[in-house]
Order: structure tokens, then sequence, then C-alpha cells
């Protein structure tokens, strides 16, 4: 699955402030540029992401939890709160700061933060194609237990 993204900003994580527009070929840096640079983050837009009911994707390496860390808003009801918080249980490694998913009754959308290192397949040697690729994967599958497919 190759993902082609619209949009792809590296940001300053305290200001929040552009500091770059970065071209598609930005993308096939290591992963761990977010490690070496952990004042930034990256923020990308794509239609593969929305195609996912997903918002713009936030990658970044988490200095606290020590882990490259993925933010998105996901599209979907709160009622399926169960199962996507099982989902997220069932295919992350136990590990602390894996996952977090909160409803945003006022935007009528789910605020998920998943990190990769917790995911099926990560090595950290990854381009940061491929982290994003590693996770349209995982939300497909999620999507595809939650919505019965």
């Amino acid at each position: 699955m190759t993902i082609t993204v619209k949009t792809l900003e590296r940001c300053n994580k305290e200001t929040e402030e552009t500091l770059a527009v970065e071209t598609p070929e930005f993308l096939q840096q290591k992963l761990a540029y977010l490690k070496e640079h952990q004042e930034e983050f990256l923020y990308a837009a794509s239609d593969d992401f929305a195609n996912l009911k997903m918002d713009a994707v936030v990658l970044e390496f988490d200095e606290t939890f020590k882990v490259y860390t993925a933010l998105f808003g996901l599209r979907l009801q709160k009622k399926v709160s169960a199962q996507l918080k099982a989902y997220l249980r069932d295919n992350l490694k136990g590990m602390l700061g894996s996952s977090s998913a909160m409803f945003a009754g006022d935007e009528g959308i789910w605020e998920i933060n998943v990190a990769l290192d917790a995911m099926k397949g990560f090595s950290g040697e990854e381009t940061i194609q491929q982290a994003y690729e590693l996770l349209l994967g995982f939300v497909t599958g999620m999507l595809g237990e939650i919505e019965g497919q």
C-alpha cells in the first residue's frame, strides 16, 4: 500500500509553527529523523487517510515514553467505543504509552494516539513512508473488525 501525501509539513512541537513544507521525497527519510529532531513533528494530509475515515496524521517521537507515535482523528460513532478499545488492546503490544482513544463529543470524532513501536511488524528501521503505510494497514484492520467487513 503506497501512500500519496497532499500536505507534508515539519512543525515545531512547542509552537506548532510550520518549519518547512516538505516534498514527497522527504517520506524516504528514515523515521529516526523524528528521534533525532525531537522538537519537531510531521503533519501529513492524504486522501489515503480520508478514505479510512482519518483526519490528518501527526507523527512524532514521544520523549516521555521513548516511542514513535501517530496521532489522528477517526470519524466513527461514539457507540463503537468497546470495539475500538478492544482492537487497540488486542492488536498492540502491551507497553506504557501504547495507545489512547478519547471521543471528542463536540467534534464527533475519536482522538487516537498509537505507538508505532507497539504495532506488529514495526522495527524502528522504517522510512517515514513505511511508517505511514504500517499505520494505514493497522487502521484498515481496525475498521474491518469494527465495521464487520
